[in-house]
Protein backbone atom coordinates (compact mmCIF):
# COMPACT_ATOMS: atom_id res chain seq x y z
CA UNK A 1 0.00 0.00 0.00
CA UNK A 2 1.10 3.72 -0.87
CA UNK A 3 0.20 6.79 1.62
CA UNK A 4 -0.72 9.57 -1.11
CA UNK A 5 -2.11 13.14 0.31
CA UNK A 6 -4.34 14.97 -1.54
CA UNK A 7 -5.25 18.22 -0.41
CA UNK A 8 -4.25 17.45 3.09
CA UNK A 9 -6.28 13.99 2.65
CA UNK A 10 -4.32 10.97 3.32
CA UNK A 11 -5.25 7.92 0.66
CA UNK A 12 -4.38 4.58 1.03
CA UNK A 13 -3.50 3.23 -2.33
CA UNK A 14 -2.59 -0.30 -3.73
CA UNK A 15 0.88 -0.44 -5.18
CA UNK A 16 1.15 -1.50 -9.12
CA UNK A 17 3.04 -4.52 -7.73
CA UNK A 18 3.85 -5.73 -4.55
CA UNK A 19 6.17 -8.94 -4.38
CA UNK A 20 6.96 -10.64 -0.76
CA UNK A 21 9.54 -13.51 -0.48
CA UNK A 22 9.38 -14.38 -4.51
CA UNK A 23 11.15 -17.61 -5.33
CA UNK A 24 11.68 -19.73 -8.76
CA UNK A 25 13.17 -22.86 -8.64
CA UNK A 26 14.27 -25.02 -11.24
CA UNK A 27 15.18 -28.81 -11.19
CA UNK A 28 18.05 -29.32 -13.42
CA UNK A 29 18.38 -33.49 -14.24
CA UNK A 30 21.27 -34.67 -15.92
CA UNK A 31 19.50 -37.63 -17.84
CA UNK A 32 15.44 -37.68 -19.60
CA UNK A 33 15.38 -40.99 -17.26
CA UNK A 34 15.53 -38.54 -14.16
CA UNK A 35 13.34 -36.63 -14.99
CA UNK A 36 10.64 -39.45 -15.79
CA UNK A 37 11.62 -41.30 -12.48
CA UNK A 38 10.68 -38.24 -11.13
CA UNK A 39 7.47 -37.81 -12.35
CA UNK A 40 6.43 -41.14 -11.45
CA UNK A 41 7.66 -41.16 -8.08
CA UNK A 42 7.54 -37.31 -6.66
CA UNK A 43 7.60 -38.16 -3.02
CA UNK A 44 10.93 -40.73 -3.71
CA UNK A 45 13.48 -40.27 -0.88
CA UNK A 46 16.30 -39.78 -3.33
CA UNK A 47 16.53 -36.50 -5.06
CA UNK A 48 16.99 -36.92 -8.96
CA UNK A 49 18.07 -33.23 -9.68
CA UNK A 50 19.89 -30.56 -8.77
CA UNK A 51 18.14 -27.58 -7.56
CA UNK A 52 18.92 -24.11 -9.19
CA UNK A 53 16.89 -20.87 -8.34
CA UNK A 54 16.45 -18.30 -10.94
CA UNK A 55 15.17 -16.22 -8.04
CA UNK A 56 15.36 -16.47 -4.14
CA UNK A 57 13.58 -14.55 -1.67
CA UNK A 58 13.18 -11.58 -3.61
CA UNK A 59 10.87 -8.61 -2.29
CA UNK A 60 9.85 -5.20 -3.40
CA UNK A 61 6.68 -3.09 -3.77
CA UNK A 62 5.99 -0.34 -6.90
CA UNK A 63 4.03 2.27 -6.27
CA UNK A 64 1.29 3.50 -9.24
CA UNK A 65 3.01 6.30 -11.27
CA UNK A 66 7.15 4.94 -10.66
CA UNK A 67 8.95 3.99 -13.78
CA UNK A 68 11.40 1.51 -12.53
CA UNK A 69 14.78 0.17 -14.37
CA UNK A 70 15.65 -3.85 -13.09
CA UNK A 71 19.36 -4.47 -14.20
CA UNK A 72 21.56 -7.37 -13.58
CA UNK A 73 23.86 -8.99 -15.83
CA UNK A 74 22.63 -12.10 -17.97
CA UNK A 75 21.41 -14.80 -16.01
CA UNK A 76 20.56 -13.04 -13.12
CA UNK A 77 16.70 -13.59 -13.47
CA UNK A 78 15.85 -10.02 -14.71
CA UNK A 79 13.49 -11.90 -17.13
CA UNK A 80 12.41 -14.76 -14.60
CA UNK A 81 10.68 -11.56 -12.49
CA UNK A 82 9.00 -10.34 -14.98
CA UNK A 83 7.74 -13.64 -16.92
CA UNK A 84 5.88 -14.53 -13.36
CA UNK A 85 4.67 -10.39 -13.14
CA UNK A 86 3.12 -11.11 -16.30
CA UNK A 87 1.88 -14.74 -15.58
CA UNK A 88 4.08 -16.39 -18.56
CA UNK A 89 4.93 -18.51 -15.51
CA UNK A 90 4.12 -19.42 -11.91
CA UNK A 91 6.81 -18.83 -8.92
CA UNK A 92 7.60 -21.66 -6.26
CA UNK A 93 7.15 -19.48 -3.09
CA UNK A 94 6.08 -16.20 -2.39
CA UNK A 95 3.53 -14.08 -3.52
CA UNK A 96 2.56 -11.67 -6.35
CA UNK A 97 0.20 -9.09 -6.53
CA UNK A 98 -0.01 -7.11 -9.74
CA UNK A 99 -3.08 -4.47 -9.70
CA UNK A 100 -4.06 -2.97 -12.95
CA UNK A 101 -4.12 -3.81 -16.53
CA UNK A 102 -0.87 -4.91 -17.98
CA UNK A 103 0.68 -4.92 -21.26
CA UNK A 104 3.82 -6.26 -21.66
CA UNK A 105 6.94 -6.52 -24.44
CA UNK A 106 9.07 -9.88 -23.31
CA UNK A 107 11.46 -11.47 -25.96
CA UNK A 108 10.27 -11.43 -29.27
CA UNK A 109 7.64 -13.90 -30.72
CA UNK A 110 6.12 -13.61 -27.39
CA UNK A 111 1.99 -13.46 -28.22
CA UNK A 112 2.39 -13.51 -31.87
CA UNK A 113 1.54 -16.07 -34.54
CA UNK A 114 4.03 -16.59 -36.70
CA UNK A 115 1.81 -17.40 -39.71
CA UNK A 116 -0.68 -13.96 -38.99
CA UNK A 117 -0.22 -10.81 -40.28
CA UNK A 118 0.51 -7.54 -38.52
CA UNK A 119 -3.13 -6.92 -38.54
CA UNK A 120 -3.66 -10.24 -37.49
CA UNK A 121 -1.48 -10.20 -34.57
CA UNK A 122 -2.99 -6.85 -33.75
CA UNK A 123 -6.32 -8.32 -33.10
CA UNK A 124 -4.81 -11.75 -31.55
CA UNK A 125 -2.85 -9.32 -28.69
CA UNK A 126 -6.04 -7.37 -28.33
CA UNK A 127 -8.58 -10.28 -27.48
CA UNK A 128 -5.29 -11.75 -25.22
CA UNK A 129 -5.80 -8.17 -23.39
CA UNK A 130 -9.71 -8.81 -22.97
CA UNK A 131 -10.53 -5.84 -25.72
CA UNK A 132 -13.81 -6.78 -28.40
CA UNK A 133 -12.81 -6.31 -32.20
CA UNK A 134 -14.46 -3.20 -32.35
CA UNK A 135 -12.43 -1.89 -29.12
CA UNK A 136 -9.24 -3.11 -31.04
CA UNK A 137 -10.06 -1.51 -34.12
CA UNK A 138 -10.79 2.23 -32.24
CA UNK A 139 -7.02 1.63 -32.17
CA UNK A 140 -5.56 -0.22 -34.88
CA UNK A 141 -4.67 3.42 -36.70
CA UNK A 142 -2.75 4.73 -34.03
CA UNK A 143 -1.03 1.26 -33.82
CA UNK A 144 -0.29 1.16 -37.33
CA UNK A 145 1.27 4.88 -37.95
CA UNK A 146 3.56 4.28 -34.35
CA UNK A 147 4.83 0.90 -36.25
CA UNK A 148 5.99 2.33 -39.54
CA UNK A 149 6.41 -0.89 -41.26
CA UNK A 150 3.98 0.04 -44.56
CA UNK A 151 2.81 -2.28 -46.18
CA UNK A 152 4.40 -5.20 -44.55
CA UNK A 153 1.71 -5.45 -41.96
CA UNK A 154 -0.39 -7.12 -43.84
CA UNK A 155 2.34 -10.22 -44.68
CA UNK A 156 2.90 -12.73 -42.10
CA UNK A 157 5.25 -11.80 -38.97
CA UNK A 158 7.60 -14.47 -40.03
CA UNK A 159 8.72 -12.74 -42.88
CA UNK A 160 9.97 -9.88 -40.46
CA UNK A 161 13.07 -8.70 -39.60
CA UNK A 162 14.02 -8.59 -35.54
CA UNK A 163 13.32 -4.37 -36.11
CA UNK A 164 10.28 -4.64 -37.76
CA UNK A 165 8.98 -7.27 -35.46
CA UNK A 166 9.75 -5.10 -32.18
CA UNK A 167 8.26 -1.65 -33.89
CA UNK A 168 5.05 -3.70 -33.73
CA UNK A 169 5.18 -5.57 -30.80
CA UNK A 170 5.89 -2.19 -29.06
CA UNK A 171 3.45 0.15 -30.45
CA UNK A 172 0.93 -2.51 -29.57
CA UNK A 173 2.11 -2.98 -26.17
CA UNK A 174 1.80 0.99 -25.43
CA UNK A 175 -1.57 1.72 -27.30
CA UNK A 176 -3.24 -0.54 -25.55
CA UNK A 177 -4.22 1.75 -22.31
CA UNK A 178 -2.27 -0.12 -19.89
CA UNK A 179 -1.68 0.87 -16.67
CA UNK A 180 1.23 -1.37 -16.25
CA UNK A 181 3.69 -1.58 -19.26
CA UNK A 182 6.70 -3.94 -18.96
CA UNK A 183 9.24 -4.16 -21.30
CA UNK A 184 12.28 -6.64 -20.86
CA UNK A 185 15.26 -5.63 -23.65
CA UNK A 186 13.19 -5.39 -26.36
CA UNK A 187 14.30 -2.29 -27.23
CA UNK A 188 17.93 -3.34 -28.27
CA UNK A 189 16.68 -4.56 -31.08
CA UNK A 190 15.45 -1.10 -32.81
CA UNK A 191 17.51 1.69 -34.85
CA UNK A 192 18.29 4.77 -33.04
CA UNK A 193 15.29 6.56 -34.35
CA UNK A 194 12.92 4.14 -33.20
CA UNK A 195 14.40 4.08 -29.50
CA UNK A 196 14.33 7.76 -29.36
CA UNK A 197 10.50 7.14 -30.25
CA UNK A 198 10.02 4.54 -27.73
CA UNK A 199 11.40 6.41 -24.96
CA UNK A 200 9.66 9.75 -26.16
CA UNK A 201 6.53 7.14 -25.37
CA UNK A 202 7.44 6.55 -22.29
CA UNK A 203 7.85 9.77 -21.07
CA UNK A 204 3.89 10.37 -22.47
CA UNK A 205 3.39 7.31 -20.30
CA UNK A 206 4.90 8.65 -16.89
CA UNK A 207 3.30 12.10 -17.94
CA UNK A 208 -0.24 9.91 -17.78
CA UNK A 209 0.51 8.22 -14.45
CA UNK A 210 1.59 4.82 -15.70
CA UNK A 211 3.73 2.55 -14.30
CA UNK A 212 6.40 0.94 -16.09
CA UNK A 213 9.05 -1.71 -15.30
CA UNK A 214 12.07 -1.39 -18.00
CA UNK A 215 14.54 -4.22 -18.18
CA UNK A 216 18.13 -3.52 -19.81
CA UNK A 217 21.59 -3.32 -20.02
CA UNK A 218 21.90 0.17 -20.80
CA UNK A 219 22.60 2.04 -17.58
CA UNK A 220 22.50 5.64 -19.81
CA UNK A 221 18.98 4.52 -20.49
CA UNK A 222 17.66 3.68 -16.59
CA UNK A 223 19.40 7.22 -15.52
CA UNK A 224 17.61 8.98 -17.64
CA UNK A 225 14.21 7.17 -17.59
CA UNK A 226 13.59 5.69 -14.72
CA UNK A 227 13.31 7.48 -11.05
CA UNK A 228 14.27 4.34 -9.29
CA UNK A 229 16.49 1.24 -9.98
CA UNK A 230 16.36 -2.59 -8.91
CA UNK A 231 19.92 -4.81 -8.92
CA UNK A 232 19.29 -8.29 -9.26
CA UNK A 233 22.18 -10.71 -9.18
CA UNK A 234 22.22 -14.63 -8.90
CA UNK A 235 18.57 -14.48 -8.40
CA UNK A 236 18.66 -12.00 -5.28
CA UNK A 237 18.34 -8.45 -4.82
CA UNK A 238 21.13 -6.72 -4.49
CA UNK A 239 20.22 -2.94 -3.74
CA UNK A 240 17.07 -0.95 -4.21
CA UNK A 241 16.69 2.66 -4.36
CA UNK A 242 17.03 5.96 -6.55
CA UNK A 243 17.79 5.23 -10.05
CA UNK A 244 21.79 7.20 -10.14
CA UNK A 245 23.00 5.43 -6.68
CA UNK A 246 21.61 1.93 -7.65
CA UNK A 247 23.09 2.02 -10.99
CA UNK A 248 26.86 3.78 -9.76
CA UNK A 249 26.72 0.91 -7.72
CA UNK A 250 26.13 -1.46 -10.72
CA UNK A 251 28.80 -0.05 -12.56
CA UNK A 252 31.42 -0.53 -10.22
CA UNK A 253 30.57 -4.17 -9.77
CA UNK A 254 30.49 -4.83 -13.57
CA UNK A 255 33.58 -3.37 -14.26
CA UNK A 256 35.42 -5.49 -11.35
CA UNK A 257 35.66 -2.81 -9.02
CA UNK A 258 35.98 -2.99 -5.72
CA UNK A 259 34.12 -1.32 -2.98
CA UNK A 260 36.17 -1.86 0.28
CA UNK A 261 39.59 -0.88 -1.27
CA UNK A 262 41.77 -1.56 1.88
CA UNK A 263 41.01 -3.01 5.40
CA UNK A 264 39.63 -0.41 6.46
CA UNK A 265 37.50 0.85 3.27
CA UNK A 266 39.57 3.73 2.44
CA UNK A 267 41.35 4.69 -1.15
CA UNK A 268 45.25 4.76 -0.09
CA UNK A 269 46.70 8.28 -1.51
CA UNK A 270 50.33 8.36 -1.89
CA UNK A 271 51.79 11.23 0.44
CA UNK A 272 51.05 13.80 -1.24
CA UNK A 273 49.99 17.40 0.76
CA UNK A 274 48.24 18.55 -2.47
CA UNK A 275 45.18 16.47 -2.56
CA UNK A 276 42.04 16.75 -3.03
CA UNK A 277 38.87 15.68 -0.21
CA UNK A 278 36.69 14.30 -2.31
CA UNK A 279 33.01 14.04 -1.50
CA UNK A 280 31.74 11.44 -4.37
CA UNK A 281 28.48 9.88 -4.92
CA UNK A 282 30.57 6.65 -5.71
CA UNK A 283 34.67 5.49 -5.66
CA UNK A 284 36.00 2.42 -6.86
CA UNK A 285 38.96 0.96 -8.39
CA UNK A 286 41.54 -2.22 -7.81
CA UNK A 287 43.06 0.21 -5.43
CA UNK A 288 46.64 -0.23 -7.05
CA UNK A 289 47.31 3.25 -8.36
CA UNK A 290 44.88 6.34 -7.71
CA UNK A 291 43.22 10.13 -8.26
CA UNK A 292 44.35 12.33 -5.84
CA UNK A 293 44.27 15.83 -7.11
CA UNK A 294 41.16 17.11 -9.35
CA UNK A 295 40.29 20.49 -9.62
CA UNK A 296 38.37 22.87 -11.88
CA UNK A 297 40.05 26.60 -13.37
CA UNK A 298 38.53 29.18 -15.47
CA UNK A 299 41.30 31.76 -16.85
CA UNK A 300 43.72 30.53 -14.83
CA UNK A 301 42.04 30.57 -11.33
CA UNK A 302 40.54 27.61 -9.44
CA UNK A 303 36.29 27.70 -10.06
CA UNK A 304 33.08 25.94 -10.01
CA UNK A 305 30.53 28.16 -11.40
CA UNK A 306 30.53 28.70 -15.67
CA UNK A 307 29.00 30.50 -18.66
CA UNK A 308 28.15 29.08 -21.58
CA UNK A 309 31.07 29.56 -24.03
CA UNK A 310 33.31 29.56 -20.88
CA UNK A 311 36.58 27.28 -20.70
CA UNK A 312 37.06 25.07 -18.53
CA UNK A 313 39.96 23.42 -17.20
CA UNK A 314 40.61 20.37 -15.23
CA UNK A 315 43.33 19.43 -13.46
CA UNK A 316 43.88 16.17 -12.72
CA UNK A 317 47.02 14.21 -10.55
CA UNK A 318 47.23 10.82 -10.68
CA UNK A 319 49.78 7.76 -10.07
CA UNK A 320 50.24 5.31 -12.48
CA UNK A 321 50.96 2.17 -10.51
CA UNK A 322 54.25 0.77 -11.30
CA UNK A 323 53.34 -2.81 -12.96
CA UNK A 324 50.67 -0.80 -15.06
CA UNK A 325 50.86 -1.71 -18.99
CA UNK A 326 51.57 2.09 -20.08
CA UNK A 327 50.59 0.77 -23.57
CA UNK A 328 46.57 1.09 -22.00
CA UNK A 329 46.83 2.84 -19.16
CA UNK A 330 45.12 6.73 -19.25
CA UNK A 331 43.16 9.47 -17.47
CA UNK A 332 39.34 9.96 -18.82
CA UNK A 333 36.79 12.53 -17.64
CA UNK A 334 33.39 12.55 -18.19
CA UNK A 335 30.59 15.56 -17.76
CA UNK A 336 27.45 14.17 -16.09
CA UNK A 337 23.94 15.81 -15.55
CA UNK A 338 21.90 15.39 -11.97
CA UNK A 339 20.65 11.66 -12.82
CA UNK A 340 24.43 10.34 -13.49
CA UNK A 341 24.29 10.55 -17.58
CA UNK A 342 26.80 10.86 -19.18
CA UNK A 343 26.93 13.99 -21.41
CA UNK A 344 30.60 15.01 -22.48
CA UNK A 345 33.72 12.51 -22.31
CA UNK A 346 37.49 12.78 -23.03
CA UNK A 347 40.45 10.74 -22.17
CA UNK A 348 44.36 10.56 -22.73
CA UNK A 349 43.30 7.61 -25.16
CA UNK A 350 41.01 9.27 -27.24
CA UNK A 351 43.83 11.46 -27.76
CA UNK A 352 46.06 8.74 -28.81
CA UNK A 353 48.20 10.82 -25.50
CA UNK A 354 50.58 7.82 -23.59
CA UNK A 355 52.16 8.01 -20.11
CA UNK A 356 56.24 7.55 -20.68
CA UNK A 357 56.71 6.23 -16.92
CA UNK A 358 54.66 5.02 -14.01
CA UNK A 359 54.77 7.35 -10.86
CA UNK A 360 52.78 10.65 -10.33
CA UNK A 361 51.56 13.01 -13.54
CA UNK A 362 49.72 15.87 -13.81
CA UNK A 363 47.30 16.49 -16.52
CA UNK A 364 45.15 18.67 -17.66
CA UNK A 365 41.81 18.85 -19.78
CA UNK A 366 40.19 21.76 -21.33
CA UNK A 367 36.93 22.42 -23.35
CA UNK A 368 34.44 24.94 -24.21
CA UNK A 369 31.59 24.69 -21.98
CA UNK A 370 28.24 24.56 -24.16
CA UNK A 371 26.11 23.25 -21.80
CA UNK A 372 23.06 24.95 -20.62
CA UNK A 373 22.61 26.65 -17.14
CA UNK A 374 22.10 23.72 -14.49
CA UNK A 375 24.54 21.53 -11.81
CA UNK A 376 26.72 19.19 -12.87
CA UNK A 377 29.30 16.11 -12.18
CA UNK A 378 32.70 15.49 -12.84
CA UNK A 379 33.85 11.76 -13.08
CA UNK A 380 37.94 11.29 -13.26
CA UNK A 381 39.35 8.19 -13.68
CA UNK A 382 42.78 6.26 -13.88
CA UNK A 383 41.80 3.46 -16.33
CA UNK A 384 43.14 0.75 -18.68
CA UNK A 385 41.59 -0.30 -21.37
CA UNK A 386 43.42 -3.24 -22.28
CA UNK A 387 40.46 -5.20 -21.76
CA UNK A 388 36.32 -4.72 -22.11
CA UNK A 389 34.73 -3.50 -20.53
CA UNK A 390 37.45 -0.91 -19.10
CA UNK A 391 39.07 -1.52 -16.01
CA UNK A 392 39.82 0.77 -13.46
CA UNK A 393 42.61 1.92 -10.97
CA UNK A 394 40.21 4.19 -9.22
CA UNK A 395 37.40 5.53 -10.59
CA UNK A 396 35.40 8.60 -8.61
CA UNK A 397 32.39 9.62 -9.31
CA UNK A 398 31.56 13.27 -7.89
CA UNK A 399 35.59 14.36 -7.78
CA UNK A 400 34.22 17.52 -8.68
CA UNK A 401 31.24 19.59 -9.46
CA UNK A 402 30.41 22.63 -11.45
CA UNK A 403 27.41 25.03 -11.82
CA UNK A 404 26.76 27.01 -14.96
CA UNK A 405 24.53 29.96 -15.08
CA UNK A 406 23.23 31.93 -17.57
CA UNK A 407 21.38 35.10 -18.66
CA UNK A 408 18.33 33.76 -20.00
CA UNK A 409 16.32 30.74 -20.59
CA UNK A 410 17.53 27.70 -23.09
CA UNK A 411 16.13 24.52 -23.94
CA UNK A 412 18.00 21.32 -24.59
CA UNK A 413 21.17 19.80 -23.29
CA UNK A 414 23.53 22.80 -24.18
CA UNK A 415 23.92 25.75 -26.71
CA UNK A 416 26.42 23.93 -29.28
CA UNK A 417 28.00 26.42 -31.82
CA UNK A 418 25.51 26.86 -34.62
CA UNK A 419 24.58 29.60 -37.05
CA UNK A 420 21.17 31.27 -37.53
CA UNK A 421 20.37 33.78 -41.00
CA UNK A 422 17.58 35.42 -42.49
CA UNK A 423 17.75 35.19 -45.69
CA UNK A 424 16.28 38.05 -47.97
CA UNK A 425 13.67 37.73 -50.46
CA UNK A 426 15.03 37.12 -54.32
CA UNK A 427 11.83 38.20 -55.82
Amino acid sequence: MTLIHINGIIILMKNAVEIKNLSKLYKLYEKPSARLADALFPHGKKERYSPFYALRDVSFDVARGETVGIIGKNGSGKSTLLKILTGVITQSDGEVNVNGRVSALLELGAGFNPEYSGIENIFLNGTIMGFTKEETEKKLDEIISFAEIGDFINQPVKTYSSGMFVRLAFAVAINVDPEILIVDEALAVGDYRFQAKCYNKFEELKEQGKTILFVTHDVDAVRRFCTRAIWIDSGKLVLDGPAPEVTAKYMEFITGGASSPDENGEIVLPPEEECTEFDPINRFGSNVGTVYYVQTFKDGLPCTTFSIGDKVRVDIKVDVPQNADLKYAGVSISVKDRSGLDLFGTSTSDKDILFDRPGKHHLEFEFINYLNQGEYTIAAALESRRDVPITYFDYIEGAAYIKVSADREYFGVGQFPSEVRILKNKS
